[in-house]
This record gives structure tokens, C-alpha cells and sequence, in this order.
């Protein structure tokens, strides 16, 4: 089964917003894993909300981004993780608000909501990029491995954008590679 990245839309000034909130709000984790790459796996989060934003439920929201491989499946299941029924009802909107930066009251629900979501964007990052893993810039043995994360290292995404035409398009502005 041949899997393509879908189509990429450009960041609208809500998704800029949301990039700034989880920049300002990232998880202390996060920047321990990737000190040099907070405003990358930011923006990553911020496109991967805009992407969800386009379907209703995670499943839908996961296959439109990964498939309906292995790789997507263990992506959904650390996405569960923090979609049980007893907190969120099992849609994007609850699980990832995505908003103008004016909403004062949802500014706070994403700062709080990132503390649950953040190894679950992580997850769904290494997913996708694992997905690239044939391009030139994943073969190379000395690419450090994280303990936590060994899927992905900002600068592989950086690598992988810049090889990958529709990648470049989504993340390039942002990222200027």
C-alpha cells in the first residue's frame, strides 16, 4: 500500500497563535529531549493541529496523516493515552483546542492541555517521520538516539522537510530551510 502525505495547507493566523501558545507553554520534557528544537517540534504541533482540525475523530484525524499502518496504529494508541472517555470525548476539538490567540479562556485550556498532549504530538511526529526514514537523511548511523524519543531529532525533520517537496511547502517559511 503506497503512502502519500496529503495535500498541506499554508498556517492561517490561528495557527500562528497556536505555535506561539505552545512555544511559550512547551513542556519542560520537551525541551529536555530537544533543547535546540522547541520552536521546531512547536510548529510540527501546531501544523499537526491544523491537519486534525480538518477531520472529527482521532482515528480519522491519524489516518489522514499516517495510514492505517503499524506506525499510525502505535501513534493512536499513546494518543488514547489522554483521549479516555472519562476526560475528553474522543474528538480533536476537545483534545487539542484550536484557536484565535484572543480567547483568553481557551490561551488557558491549550497551556493545559499541552501538558497532556505533548509526548502524544512527539508520537505522532516520530510516526510520521519514520514514514520518511527511506530519504537520504535517516541513513546515517552516527544520528544520536534519545532514550525517549528515538524516532525523531529536530534536525532530521529539518533534513527530511528540505528533501520533501509538500513538507518544504507546509514547514518551510517557518522553518527557512
Amino acid at each position: 500500500m503506497e503512502n502519500q502525505l496529503p495535500k498541506m495547507k499554508k498556517m492561517t493566523v490561528e495557527d500562528q497563535g497556536c505555535f506561539m501558545l505552545l512555544l511559550e507553554n512547551i513542556h519542560p520534557h520537551m525541551r529536555l529531549a530537544f533543547p535546540n528544537g522547541a520552536k521546531i517540534m512547536a510548529g510540527l504541533a501546531a501544523w499537526i493541529v491544523n491537519k486534525f482540525m480538518e477531520e472529527e475523530t482521532i482515528h480519522e484525524g491519524i489516518a489522514s496523516l499516517l495510514g492505517t499502518d503499524e506506525l499510525a496504529g502505535h501513534a493512536l494508541n499513546n494518543v488514547q493515552s489522554v483521549a479516555r472517555a472519562d476526560k475528553y470525548p474522543g474528538s480533536m476539538f476537545a483534545l487539542v483546542p484550536y484557536i484565535p490567540v484572543s480567547d483568553k479562556v481557551v490561551q488557558f485550556q491549550i497551556t493545559a492541555i499541552v501538558e497532556y498532549c505533548c509526548t502524544e504530538i512527539l508520537a505522532l511526529a516520530g510516526a510520521m517521520s519514520e514514514k520518511l526514514k527511506d530519504q537520504d537523511a535517516w541513513n546515517n548511523e552516527t544520528r544520536e538516539k534519545y532514550e525517549d524519543f528515538p524516532l525523531i531529532r529536530p534536525s532530521d525533520i529539518k533534513a527530511a522537510v528540505a528533501q520533501d517537496k509538500e513538507l518544504k511547502a507546509a514547514f518551510g517559511t517557518l522553518f527557512k530551510v
